[in-house]
């Protein structure tokens, strides 16, 4: 491991925390899981938070990646994939163990007594999302199951040497934009090879990917582009207006624009400048984002216990929207925290024994650590 480095990103758990709130608050209405008799916000924050994601991890794996390449001449594959099952695996089969539980009193989830269910048990989840044959409780891990499909070759690309790693890069973006435009032009928006397209979004990674790439090369011409306060403003605000469904784009360009806003959101947060549009650098955004991917896997069943309990409480519709969207926000909030704090918090330690590139994913946590290294 390199000695006396702890690389931190500022502002990245930020925006982990809007993708995770964006996608929890358009998940509330949606009428899969609950019986909430709400007035739905008509919201895409769903699309937008998970697309944020997708970008967020590209463009961190890929910069870590390449400093890990640079400082020691090789990415060790092995060590790569160790981390993520350390990360992404003990929260991911605990919580299907946990619905396999559920599932014997809520008859709306006991789908996941079938056959599907080796989808979600071998990251292939987004196959059933795509034909809309999923298990219900378990819808969300599609995203999941399209990082880790991703990962799979992503490392071995960025062995290439940097003079084919950005080409390549940009091809395969362009390649999966015009096949997507391609099969919704000619067949249609109900197709399931564009569906496929439409969901397994390898693309909006390489966006993060390629954006980490000319950030690691200090392009300044890229760079002072992206944190313009103009582009800035912009960005901040069609995300915005996106979320609440101000306007809407042509299917082919959702997640594409989406990622573009995304990439110039992180580089607007990541890169030290004196004056940021939204500064999401502060405590609370990043105790946020640091749970947020307990926050991602736990909520559909903090939706369904909520659905059932104000189930025959009759309230007044202000009433009632405001106690479910507090009560299922920060039950899923509190969860989350007991979740990586007495469980996750355990794996993450594991990764140590197989990091070259030491990374932080908190502010109070690089603060520590860079204060132990130097002392």
């Amino acid at each position: 491991m390199i000695k006396n480095k702890v690389f931190y990103l500022s502002g990245l758990n930020g925006l982990r925390a809007i993708a995770a709130l964006t996608v929890l608050v358009n998940h509330i209405s949606l009428p899969m899981l609950s019986d909430f008799k709400l007035k739905t916000f008509n919201l895409s924050g769903g699309i937008d938070g998970v697309t944020l994601f997708f970008v967020i991890s590209g463009f961190l794996i890929t910069y870590l990646l390449l400093l890990e390449k640079d400082e020691t001449n090789e990415i060790k594959i092995m060590n790569f994939y160790m981390r993520r099952i350390l990360r992404i695996w003990p929260i991911y089969y605990i919580f299907i163990v946990v619905c396999l539980f559920s599932a014997l009193y809520y008859s709306k989830i006991n789908d996941i007594y079938s056959i599907k269910l080796l989808f979600y048990l071998f990251f292939t989840s987004n196959i059933p999302f795509i034909t809309q044959t999923g298990i219900t409780v378990l819808a969300h891990y599609w995203s999941i199951s399209v990082e880790e499909q991703f990962y799979l070759f992503w490392p071995w690309f960025i062995r290439l040497k940097q003079n084919k790693l950005i080409p390549v890069t940009v091809g395969l973006i362009c390649m999966f934009f015009i096949l997507k435009s391609g099969f919704w032009y000619f067949l249609g928006h109900d197709s399931i090879i564009y569906k496929s397209f439409a969901v397994t979004r390898f693309h909006c990674m390489l966006i993060g990917a390629l954006g980490a790439m000319y950030y690691k090369n200090d392009n300044r011409i890229f760079i002072n582009l992206l944190i313009n306060k103009f582009v800035q403003i912009v960005a901040w605000l069609c995300f915005i207006l996106l979320f609440i469904n101000y306007f809407k784009l042509p299917a082919p360009l959702i997640a594409e624009v989406t990622s573009l806003l995304s990439l110039v959101l992180i580089v607007g947060q990541i890169e030290p400048t004196k004056i940021k549009i939204i500064n999401l650098e502060n405590n609370l955004f990043d105790f946020i984002g640091k749970i947020s991917y307990g926050i991602y896997i736990i909520h559909p069943l903090v939706i369904l216990f909520y659905s059932v309990l104000y189930k025959n409480i009759e309230l007044s519709i202000i009433f009632q929207t405001i106690i479910i969207y507090l009560s299922v926000i920060s039950t899923t909030i509190f969860l989350a925290y007991i979740s990586y704090e007495c469980f996750e918090k355990r794996f993450l330690k594991l990764k140590i024994k197989f990091t070259s590139v030491q990374s932080s994913n908190s502010k109070l946590i690089y603060y520590n650590n860079f204060q132990n290294t130097n002392n």
